[in-house]
């Protein structure tokens, strides 16, 4: 167990974190391998007799007002994986997953449960939204890509929406993230479609108050890879039997919710756009890419993003082992946190406390088959604290 503090004199950050940010910066959790919390005997036993037992991987994490903490364990290794979305509990001095909301709605023969959530979102109000992109093992099946709202505090489900083909495609989809808005109920949805060559990425329009859903930029140029992009993690080339080919996959929503956000994975243009033209379904789909507007180009591509309430900007640099910010008023783009442990920073999160959160899981290597479950030299998977940074963009 390495230490738990980690002074920020060894991490390298930018201008604008209090003082009390730059003397430490926290590993809320880690682990080597994930451990489930499993009450059901049959789930258990399926999961530990399983070719996969041990293997999962851990990618996002949400916090809500509470404190509580979240994550996401998409089930792309195979269906014995116990839960794909869970709440963090504890076993002694260490974390345990515990299936949320519940076990069966985490059954994998639950036809109406969760199959594989990927990208979940908090807002202010502690619904929690969840996106599962329905694909276990590389497939999905009719139905099981869909977005659920829950309400963590009353414990109930308020409302769904299962896509249909022409919205999320069962064979190429890959439903990756979303950024919420609660002043209008939409919410913005971004699809990698990483299994289909040419890719079939694109962003999703999701109205709440009339539970419709409108796909934008489909098989867009702003929505798939660049040609000819590829990155490194520590001198390693991804994938080692060929470049990843990834597109929409962060996406943030402004403080004040005008604009959108987002990158490709494997390219390094940040895209915005105005909800206003997003939420005009009159607006044709070249009145859409007409308005796209080219941000920044970045030193690094990015996986997670999010924003504060500020005119932040936050998304995790994978070739440079962080965090970058873009600030909006100025678009300067710069180094906010860096560790050479942060190896694939994959997702952001705002704690109650004012904490950005990060995600770190070393994907590099899982979607290589390469990860050391064991005895890596470094945790596998961690959950990183960055205190004082500001509040959330889902503030009132």
């Amino acid at each position: 167990m390495i230490k738990k503090l980690l002074h920020l004199s060894a991490i390298t950050f930018a201008f604008g974190l209090p003082a009390a940010a730059q003397d430490k910066i926290e590993i809320v959790a880690e682990w080597n391998a994930i451990p489930y919390s499993v009450t059901d005997a049959a789930t258990r036993t399926a999961w530990e007799q399983s070719d996969i037992f041990g293997t999962a991987l851990m990618q996002g994490a949400k916090i809500d007002s509470a404190g509580n903490i979240y994550v996401s364990t998409a089930r792309w290794g195979g269906k014995e994986i116990p839960s794909t979305l869970s709440k963090l509990v504890k076993a002694g001095d260490n974390w345990e997953l515990a299936a949320y909301p519940s076990e069966e709605m985490n059954y994998i023969a639950n036809k109406a449960g969760l199959k594989a959530v990927l990208g979940f979102e908090i807002d202010r109000n502690d619904v929690m939204w969840i996106l599962d992109q329905g694909h276990v093992g590389g497939s999905m099946e009719a139905g099981d890509a869909k977005l659920v709202l829950w309400d963590i505090k009353a414990d109930k489900e308020l409302q769904r929406y299962v896509f249909t083909n022409e919205e999320a495609d069962q064979k190429c989809s890959f439903l990756n993230d979303l950024a919420v808005d609660n002043d209008t109920g939409f919410a913005y949805i971004a699809d990698s479609g990483i299994f289909c060559n040419p890719l079939h990425g694109g962003l999703i329009v999701y109205d709440s108050n009339t539970n419709t859903v409108r796909r934008i930029l489909d098989q867009s140029k702003f929505t798939n890879n660049e040609p000819n992009f590829f990155f490194n993690i520590d001198n390693r080339s991804v994938l080692k039997n060929g470049g990843m080919q990834t597109g929409a996959d962060g996406i943030a929503l402004s403080g004040d919710k005008e604009t959108l956000y987002w990158t490709n994975l494997t390219g390094n243009h940040l895209y915005s756009l105005p909800t206003v033209v997003m939420r005009d379904a009159q607006a044709t789909g070249t009145d859409i890419e007409n308005a796209v507007k080219v941000e920044a180009v970045l030193p690094s591509n990015t996986d997670g993003m999010t924003a504060d309430n500020a005119g932040n900007i936050y998304m995790t640099a994978l070739s440079l082992d962080g965090v970058m910010r873009f600030e909006e008023a100025t678009g300067r783009v710069t180094r906010f946190a860096h560790n050479p442990e942060m190896n694939w920073p994959d997702t952001l999160a705002w704690g109650p406390d004012e904490a950005l959160y990060v995600v770190s899981n070393h994907l590099h290597l899982w979607v290589d088959g390469d990860m050391n479950f064991k005895d890596p030299e470094i945790p596998n998977f961690r959950i990183w604290k960055i205190p004082g940074v500001g509040r959330s963009y889902t503030t009132q």
